[in-house]
């Protein structure tokens, strides 16, 4: 009887998660039903417009942030509430935070995801985050088919590629114990094609995959399909959304590997934390 009830715990679990990014609803009335909870969500919404990101230093206007994930880690973050939040540049994503609080604050951990070193953050005149150098870097896909025809076979083109990768977080005071992390069933985003296109004709299609704690992203993983006529081919390129050391492997060979950065606060780095005292 014991195990039969474990069974059906964990499998409400398992379902619960797999909303990507959906509260269970009586989770969702728990959290409306505590100001505390109520006011910081709030506060993390108004966040998202906190700063100004441009393309590039001389750029005339801000590009708009989109919250793509909603997410809920109530074992490392605090208030267990989080969003990340992107940044488009024709089509494409440039930049992403994760904005939660932590120790009173209402951090921003900014991530580039450009493949150039231009992308300036400004908080009203100053400049706050001006990445050094690209934040991704493409290669080429292992064994991947050649672009489908259509939209859709695309996306289950790349559904596909992304779960033959695993993805690990390292954790903390475990000794080198690695923490799998679990794919979200769908794209963060999905590239506007046409307009990446004016900028980047070889583009053919792109997405933006997640791989969670819960449904706290941690690593990211872009695909793109670029080429001209019979030579496109698929492409990858990983980010992490957290401090910590995170590794990425197509089957049993490791590809991507980004070490714990003591200096997170630099702000030529592509990843950078900003804090502010919660109001």
């Amino acid at each position: 009887m014991k195990t039969r009830l474990v069974l059906i715990v964990l499998l409400g679990m398992s379902l619960a998660l797999g909303r990507g990014g959906q509260l269970p609803a009586d989770e969702a009335k728990k959290t409306a039903g505590d100001p505390q909870q109520a006011k910081i969500k709030e506060l993390l919404e108004q966040a998202v417009n906190w700063y100004a990101i441009l393309p590039e230093a001389g750029a005339k206007v801000s590009l708009c942030p989109q919250i793509v994930q909603r997410w809920q880690n109530p074992v490392r973050i605090e208030t267990g509430a989080g969003l990340l939040v992107i940044w488009t540049d024709q089509g494409r994503p440039e930049a992403m935070a994760r904005i939660f609080v932590w120790d009173g604050d209402i951090c921003h951990e900014f991530g580039s995801l450009s493949r150039k070193n231009k992308l300036v953050a400004r908080d009203e005149r100053v400049v706050v985050w001006s990445p050094a150098k690209p934040g991704v870097d493409f290669r080429e896909v292992p064994d991947a088919p050649d672009p489908a025809d259509s939209p859709a076979a695309r996306l289950r083109q790349m559904k596909a590629i992304a779960e033959r990768v695993t993805a690990r977080l390292l954790e903390r005071n475990s000794g080198g114990r690695h923490e799998v992390l679990r794919l979200l069933p769908r794209p963060l985003y999905r590239y506007e094609v046409k307009e990446a296109q004016e900028a980047d004709p070889s583009l053919v299609d792109g997405g933006m995959f997640a791989f969670a704690m819960g449904t706290d992203p941690e690593v990211v993983l872009l695909l793109e399909a670029s080429g001209h006529e019979d030579d496109a081919v698929w492409k990858y390129a990983f980010t992490r959304a957290t401090g910590w050391t995170a590794d990425a492997s197509f089957g049993k060979e490791v590809v991507w590997t980004e070490s714990t950065d003591p200096a997170v606060r630099e702000p030529t780095r592509p990843q950078m934390q900003i804090r502010r005292p919660l109001p």
